[in-house]
C-alpha cells in the first residue's frame, strides 16, 4: 500500500512537470515463473506507451530482447514493483533486470522495488543479486495499537451510524489486532464481525461483549479449518480426547485417551498406532493450538504424566470431524446413544 501510494504521487508529480513515469506492479504469487512474468512486464509497458509495437516473445531470450527495446524506447523512469518477491521461482532474474544498463543492453535504466514479509529472503540470494537489491532497504514495522485505532476510527466513521459504538469497542479491536502481529486486516475483521454479532442480537449499539465474541468466533473458525484438513489418525486421536473430555468435563490423561482411541479405531476400521505415536499426534495438535497439553507431577515416586483438554468447543470439533466419510460408522453410533 505504501509503495503504491508513493509511486502514484511520483507519477503525478512527473505529470505536473510534463514528464511521464511508468509503474508496473507485478504480483509474484501468480507470476512466479520468469517467462510469464516478462511477458506481463512487456505487455504493461506496451499498454503505457501506446505507440509501442506489440511483439511479445515466447522464449525468455525473445522476451528479454523486447524488454530492452521497450526500455530504450521510453524516455523516462520505469519502476518495476515486485510484490511478494520471495515467491519468484528464480529470484536471481532480478539481477538481470536491474543490470540492463550496466551490461550494455540499453542506454536507460529501471528502478526495481521488491516487497516481502520474509526477512530471510535477502540472505538466500546470490552475492550479485544482493548487491542490487541491498542498495536501499526499508523495513516497515507492524502497526501498533495506536495506529490501528486510527485506522479503525476512519473505517468506523464510514461504516457505522454515529453513536453506535461503545467507547471501548475500537480500542479493544485495535488491541486484538496489535496482538496478531499488527495485522490491520485482522482488526478490521474483528470490528466488522462485532457489528454482525450486535445486529444478530437486534442491538443498535456494538458493545465490548460483541468484540470479545467476534475474537473468540474467529479463533474457533481458524481452529476448525485446521481440524478439517487433518489426517484420519490425527482426527481419531482428537475425537478420543473430545469424547473423554465431554464425559469427564475436566482434563484427561494420555492413558485414558489411548483406550478411547483404540475403541474409535475399531469402530471406523482403522489400524491403531502405538501409544508413543499417539503422543506425537497430541503434540502436533498442541502446536496447532487445538489441544492444551500440560505435564503434571504426581511426586517423586509416581512420576510425571500429561493432562490434555481441547482448546475449542468439543461439539464444534466433533461436528467438523464427523463430516469426514471415514467417521460415518462413529457418527451413526453416536446418534443412537
Amino acid at each position: 500500500m505504501l509503495t503504491k501510494l508513493i509511486t502514484s504521487e511520483i507519477a503525478l508529480a512527473a505529470e505536473n512537470l510534463g514528464n511521464k513515469v511508468i509503474v508496473v506492479y507485478i504480483y509474484c504469487e501468480t507470476l512466479s515463473a520468469p517467462s510469464p512474468m516478462m511477458q506481463y512486464i512487456n505487455q504493461s509497458l506496451i499498454n503505457s506507451m501506446h505507440d509501442a509495437e506489440k511483439l511479445v516473445g515466447i522464449t525468455m531470450a525473445k522476451n528479454f530482447d523486447y524488454f530492452y527495446k521497450l526500455v530504450d524506447k521510453f524516455d523516462g523512469p520505469i519502476l518495476l514493483i515486485f510484490d511478494e518477491i520471495d515467491k519468484l521461482k528464480h529470484p536471481d532474474i532480478i539481477n538481470q533486470i536491474a543490470r540492463i544498463k550496466e551490461c550494455g543492453f540499453t542506454k536507460n535504466n529501471v528502478c526495481v522495488i521488491g516487497i516481502t514479509n520474509d526477512t530471510n529472503f535477502y540472505d538466500n540470494l546470490n552475492g550479485r543479486t544482493k548487491s542490487v537489491l541491498g542498495q536501499n532497504e526499508l523495513y516497515i514495522p507492524p502497526y501498533d495499537a495506536e495506529q490501528l485505532n486510527d485506522i479503525l476510527t476512519s473505517r468506523a466513521n464510514a461504516a457505522f451510524v454515529e453513536g453506535s459504538l461503545e467507547e471501548m469497542v475500537i480500542p479493544l479491536c485495535a488491541a486484538f489486532g496489535a496482538q496478531e502481529n499488527g495485522d490491520a486486516r485482522t482488526a478490521i475483521d474483528i470490528l466488522r464481525t462485532s457489528g454482525d454479532i450486535a445486529d444478530q442480537r437486534n442491538s443498535k449499539m456494538i458493545e465490548e461483549i460483541d468484540v470479545r465474541a467476534a475474537k473468540e468466533g474467529m479463533e474457533l473458525n481458524r481452529q476448525l479449518e485446521v481440524v478439517g484438513g487433518l489426517p484420519t489418525q490425527t482426527k481419531s486421536v482428537l475425537v478420543a480426547c473430545a469424547l473423554k473430555y465431554s464425559k469427564n468435563k475436566e482434563s484427561v490423561e494420555t492413558s485414558e485417551i489411548y483406550a478411547e482411541y483404540l475403541r474409535i479405531c475399531e469402530i471406523i476400521s482403522v489400524e491403531p498406532v502405538k501409544p508413543r505415536r499417539v503422543n506425537d499426534y497430541l503434540g502436533e495438535l498442541s502446536v496447532l493450538g487445538v489441544l492444551s497439553v500440560n505435564k503434571i507431577s504426581r511426586g517423586r515416586r509416581r512420576g510425571v504424566f500429561n493432562v490434555i483438554r481441547p482448546l475449542a468447543d468439543t461439539g464444534a470439533l466433533m461436528e467438523v470431524i464427523l463430516q469426514d466419510y471415514r467417521f460415518e460408522n462413529l457418527k451413526r453410533r453416536l446418534e443412537r446413544v
